[in-house]
């Protein structure tokens, strides 16, 4: 196929009429508003429909300010396109790319395209391929995607099918023109570089690399400046660019000896090197594609994150003002009664206590103990050097000091040198309890009273903050945060096992258990995990979203308990194992945060 098919510069040109198939005319017209950006005018008009463009894939009518484009290159029906929708043009990217380098054609092809002898016109033509895409990517760098594409589909139309001295000099134009104009990777050219430089020879590949390159530099209404690149091209290949030959194949015959050898058959090196020039940008753009579409579902994948993040932190918020009667909430003025929930009374009865027992103190006290031990941070010792006291002489130092000073050098050396001591400061301690009062853990009600009080005594004990809340038929707050019992809470039974996922929201909240940046923080779980199956999976939900946090859970229980998924699960049993157990999980939280 003629390079010359590309752009038709014929003043007599007529272009093919508009489609009459409403589909390929709806995509022609929507095509002709989205050129002018593309091409930088104002006055192009698209036909897309398949055999338009006289024989090429696609091609420019200069006279008539039109771009054909064959529609067979689509790849889709054209009913199924939405060619106002940016990204589906990667439904059809080979149609897209014509359109682009058709435009590019319009906007940089201004010189006088096609004049001279026809070897000169021949020559142009060839160097014109790149110099347009180059000049389009240093305009528009984001169409190199869909020229890459476009490139795959028309490249083996426009290598000629023989090995000789022209045949490798227009594929060198037309491939390694590419990568100098920075559509193609020098990599996915190797091949037919190689192809190219047996057959040219390094030294004439360098005199045509050149050319070329001073094309891409060439003022798109230069005619001179492309005539002459085209003569310099001839007689670079020892032909006369004045005679006219019959095919280019016979030019390149004309001067074997400048071509370093290959005949005018050859074996179809260059063919086969062309396809694999095509298969290499196939296969990266496949790749880049793969990996903008994994970055792009990571992407969708964050932003579903932060947005359900920020849902469950408004639920949270919601929760705590519903729960401890604040007004942390997004509700408005109205604080916990705009969003009260039926799992909270509004007036719970009066709770029933009974004083700590001395193993209960006692727990209490080594829990304490725990937590201020594991919160405990040494100080931090820093090594500073300085020409100048105060510190140690450090006596080495200073002889280098002296040499460089006698030396009439600036002296380098730091001779001085101090440790200093800071303080690390200590992450605050917050500690969550939910515990459960519905009727399968009737029996065990005592010592779940036992377990939250050791743990809230202890908490406070320490300097740290902690909150309470039951979860049954009702969730209620038995311990606003920093408001540690001074007695031990007997729970009454409930009729029924629901809220823990509710319980969960409103410590999260009070105590900025998800926050990072709140410090060291514990959720402990007194249950049995016997639950409905939508509250099982709400709750994993929460104790999900709580350890992708940091925060450290203990679940305490009867010998026959479910904890849930993450949660350090130990069997409930007296008051001093149960202070054991709350410290080890806490010394271990902190250590991590």
């Amino acid at each position: 196929m003629s390079l010359s098919q590309h752009l038709n510069a014929d003043p007599d040109a007529t272009s093919t009429p508009l489609p009459a198939d409403h589909a390929w005319l709806h995509l022609s017209a929507a095509l002709s508003a989205h050129i002018p950006p593309i091409a930088g005018r104002e006055d192009l008009l698209v036909v897309i429909e398949p055999g338009a463009g006289g024989g090429a894939p696609a091609c420019f009518i200069r006279e008539q300010a039109t771009i054909e484009i064959d529609g067979t290159y689509l790849g889709v029906d054209p009913r199924h396109v939405d060619p106002h929708d940016p990204d589906a043009r990667e439904q059809y990217p080979v149609a897209w790319g014509l359109l682009v380098h058709e435009a590019a054609h319009s906007q940089h092809t201004r010189w006088a395209f096609g004049s001279g002898p026809a070897r000169v016109a021949e020559a142009t033509a060839l160097l014109e391929e790149s110099r347009i895409e180059a000049a389009q990517l240093r305009r528009r760098p984001g169409d190199r995607r869909w020229l890459r594409a476009a490139v795959t589909k028309i490249l083996l139309d426009d290598i000629p099918t023989t090995d000789d001295p022209w045949a490798a000099a227009a594929s060198a134009a037309l491939v390694l023109g590419r990568v100098d104009a920075g559509v193609l990777d020098p990599d996915e050219a190797d091949q037919l570089r190689k192809a190219v430089t047996r057959i040219l020879r390094p030294a004439l590949l360098g005199t045509l690399t050149r050319l070329w390159q001073e094309a891409h530099q060439v003022p798109d209404d230069d005619t001179d400046a492309m005539l002459a690149l085209g003569r310099r091209w001839c007689h670079a290949l020892g032909i006369d660019p004045d005679t006219t030959p019959t095919t280019p194949s016979q030019a390149g015959q004309g001067s074997p000896g400048q071509g370093g050898g290959g005949g005018s058959s050859g074996g179809g090196v260059l063919r086969n090197a062309a396809t694999s020039v095509v298969g290499a940008v196939a296969r990266h753009d496949a790749e880049a594609a793969h990996a903008a579409a994994a970055a792009a579902a990571r992407a969708q994948q964050r932003a579903a994150q932060r947005q359900a993040e920020a849902h469950q932190r408004t639920r949270s918020q919601d929760a705590a003002a519903t729960v401890f009667g604040t007004n942390t909430g997004t509700g408005g003025a109205g604080g916990a009664s705009s969003n009260r929930s039926p799992l909270v009374r509004t007036r719970p009865p009066t709770p029933r206590t009974r004083p700590p027992d001395n193993d209960e103190r006692a727990a209490a006290r080594h829990l304490a103990r725990t937590l201020r031990q594991a919160a405990h941070r040494e100080p931090t010792d820093t090594v500073i050097t300085s020409t100048t006291p105060p510190g140690r002489l450090v006596t080495r130092a200073a002889l280098t000091a002296d040499a460089q000073r006698a030396a009439g050098q600036l002296p380098a050396s730091e001779p001085w040198r101090r440790t200093e001591r800071r303080r690390t400061p200590q992450p605050p301690i917050h500690v969550g309890i939910v515990a459960d009062v519905s009727p399968s853990v009737d029996a065990f009600a005592g010592p779940i009273a036992s377990a939250a009080w050791i743990t809230a005594q202890a908490t406070a004990w320490a300097g740290g903050t902690s909150a309470t809340v039951t979860f049954g038929q009702y969730v209620t707050a038995v311990t606003h945060p920093g408001q540690p019992p001074a007695k031990v809470r007997l729970f009454a039974r409930e009729g029924h096992t629901q809220g823990f996922p509710l319980a969960v929201d409103a410590l999260d909240a009070a105590l900025g258990l998800s926050d990072p940046r709140a410090g060291a923080r514990l959720l402990v779980v007194v249950s049995d995990g016997e639950f409905t199956s939508s509250e099982l999976i709400d709750g994993q939900a929460r104790l999900d979203r709580l350890v992708r946090a940091g925060c450290g859970l203990l679940w305490l229980g009867p010998p026959d308990s479910r904890p849930l998924a993450g949660a350090h699960a130990t069997v409930l049993g007296n008051p001093a194992d149960a202070g054991r157990l709350i410290a080890r999980a806490a010394a271990t939280a902190l250590r991590n945060t």
